[in-house]
């Protein structure tokens, strides 16, 4: 009885992570104190897409899954506040020098935190770094070390 039970839970549970799959090719973080607007921008099969989602404080949001492949390309991404003012632009070019410097390619995994000190690309040497302690990790990209670590990764 107890196998058959245990059989079913796992089974429910493997289900559940299959039907809701949250996690995808792409995430994006509001490392902003305040809610803020992001418009993203997609290359998906020649076509460019725009997408415009709202954040709340600390909001990690998986944008690219398996049902969503037409996102799993930003190409650019804007921020505004509440009230419409713009806050952030990022264009093709920076995303894809972040890319570079951060030794990603487009098949892997992308998380952009965007925080009032820059444009982040997360790293797993970071989350690793502090524990994958998710309030560890955002204040680290919402830190002066870590504008320094990106400047430095710039310029070189």
């Amino acid at each position: 009885m107890k196998r058959i039970l245990l059989f079913l839970y796992i089974l429910i549970v493997f289900i559940t992570l299959s039907a809701f799959q949250c996690a995808g090719n792409l995430s994006l973080t509001n490392g902003y104190d305040y809610d803020i607007k992001v418009h993203s921008f997609y290359d998906h099969k020649d076509s460019i897409i725009e997408r415009i989602d709202e954040f709340y404080p600390g909001m990690a949001y998986f944008v690219a899954s398996k049902g969503h492949i037409e996102y799993n390309n930003i190409i650019a991404i804007k921020i505004e506040n509440s009230e419409g003012i713009k806050l952030a632009d990022y264009d093709s070019e920076y995303l894809n020098l972040l890319r570079k410097i951060y030794n990603q390619n487009g098949n892997k995994k992308e998380s952009w935190i965007f925080t009032e000190k820059g444009l982040f690309l997360g790293t797993e040497k970071i989350w690793k770094q502090y524990k994958h302690d998710f309030e560890k990790v955002l204040a680290y990209y919402k830190s002066d070390e870590a504008l320094n670590d990106l400047n430095k990764l710039v310029k070189n």
